[in-house]
């Protein structure tokens, strides 16, 4: 059941199902959740009680409690989209529960019972089986978004809905690819996620297909148009050849990769050299307020963040209670963000929309629900990650190097986003109290 959810991460682009709330899309929560319900009828349920990041996790999930209480006389007085402040904190704080204990626990019951290096190679076959399809998928859906084959998409897309959770679509207003996911930043999202896993091909296989999946993820997190998504994997990749550079096992291969590279962009760069300065200039503008093309969603963005960091200054210690910051930040949205903005109107002040407005960041959505207290808990959690990973890069290379890339897609994704919602995430912690686990039995 878990091999099956870690396949059908990526696809999520159907409908989904209401009743599960804020995980209604997310196809593979399904398998999850089975595999959550096997783990009951164990006689016996393992949990990483010793390990220093669970304990962070415990930590984390105490506070977002205690920041609540502290201003459960605000809570009962909450009501934003036809929905109290006590429901919205259940709804959150059940969704906190079952992403940071509930379903770390389950990998981890799963991956304990697993040779730790078979365990490795199985995850990686099954995350590279579900990229292909994202690729062909994306393949096609180049050839009729950017080269207007209208044609395939009836005659070849639309055979995408057969496959489970998922719609064929495509945007042609926007020209912007998602594949099997449901919009770009999701597909985006799902390449820095399993960036990790692609790049370690290069280290453990020696045909020369080898560098194909990495190619994969940067090509396809370029074409997608998610440009945040594109810089987060081009960090990814700068710190894997870092890593390459530094290892003297592998510095043959940083040498061809180098050189590769250096050859690749040099050509690309003579040739191509006008259509590269109007990329740039454009990628640049885009950032811009003013910008026509991207306006309306930076404002949105920015103008939400604004109004979380307004949040947190006028609640600098336990915040508002987790979940709950947006019924205090919709008074704050900035009127340069609102005015001639149908985002706002439509949907984040809609009343009769029940979905609440993202929060595009997730530090300022810590220290805007739990203070400064909650969010020092969150990043020391990150922290002790990525200090885990440099005590382990020489007893277990790959998993290190695999959970250190993934963790610097991670933490710079999160910047323009707030959900805990990253199942790779999740996946990863679980690998690390598996191999400490084995460490102890071992000892």
């Amino acid at each position: 059941m878990i091999l099956l959810g870690i396949f059908f991460i990526p696809f999520n682009s159907w409908d989904g199902l209401e009743f599960l709330g804020e995980f209604y899309r997310d196809s593979c929560f399904l398998f999850f959740s089975a595999g959550a319900i096997f783990l009951l009828f164990k006689k016996r349920i393992d949990i990483p009680h010793q390990n220093i990041i669970f304990q962070f996790l415990l930590l984390l999930l105490a506070w977002c409690l205690i920041a609540t209480l502290l201003n459960s006389l605000n809570v009962t007085n909450y009501f934003f989209k036809q929905t109290t402040g006590i429901e919205r904190f259940i709804n959150q704080y059940g969704a906190l529960i079952i992403c940071s204990i509930i379903l770390p626990i389950v990998f981890f019951n799963a991956f304990s019972l697993k040779d730790i290096n078979k365990l490795f190679f199985t995850i990686r076959k099954v995350f590279l089986a579900s990229f292909i399809i994202v690729i062909i998928y994306a393949f096609f859906e180049v050839l009729i978004v950017k080269f207007e084959m209208q044609a395939l998409k009836i005659n070849v897309l639309n055979l995408f809905d057969y496959f489970p959770f998922t719609e064929a679509k495509t945007d042609n207003l926007l020209r912007r690819i998602s594949s099997v996911t449901f919009e770009p930043p999701a597909l985006g999202t799902y390449l820095l996620s399993i960036s990790g896993w692609m790049f370690s091909y290069i280290l453990t296989n020696k045909t020369n297909w080898r560098f194909f999946p990495a190619i994969a993820i940067v090509a396809l997190a370029f074409i997608s148009g998610s440009r945040a998504a594109f810089f987060i994997v081009i960090v990814q990749s700068c710190a894997f050849l870092l890593i390459l550079s530094r290892n003297t096992k592998h510095s043959r291969i940083f040498l061809k990769i180098t050189l590769a590279l250096a050859l690749t962009i040099s050509a690309f760069s003579i040739v191509f050299s006008n259509q590269i300065s109007e990329y740039v200039s454009k990628e640049l503008q885009s950032f811009k307020l003013d910008d026509s093309d991207h306006s309306r969603s930076n404002r949105s963005r920015f103008g939400i963040q604004l109004a979380m960091y307004k949040v947190f200054l006028e609640n600098p210690f336990s915040g508002t209670g987790y979940g709950l910051q947006a019924f205090e930040s919709r008074k704050k949205y900035p009127n340069w963000a609102k005015k001639n903005n149908w985002e706002f109107r439509l949907r984040y002040l809609n009343q009769q929309e029940k979905r609440f407005p993202p929060g595009y960041n997730i530090y300022l959505r810590f220290l805007s629900e739990t203070g400064f207290v909650g969010f020092l808990i969150f990043v020391g959690l990150l922290l002790q990650i990525f200090f885990w990973c440099y005590n382990n890069f020489s007893k277990h290379n790959i998993y290190s190097i695999i959970i250190f890339i993934s963790m610097i897609g991670f933490s710079m994704n999160w910047l323009k986003m707030d959900s805990l919602r990253i199942y790779c995430f999740w996946l990863c912690l679980a690998i690390i109290f598996a191999l400490d686990s084995k460490k102890l039995e071992n000892a």
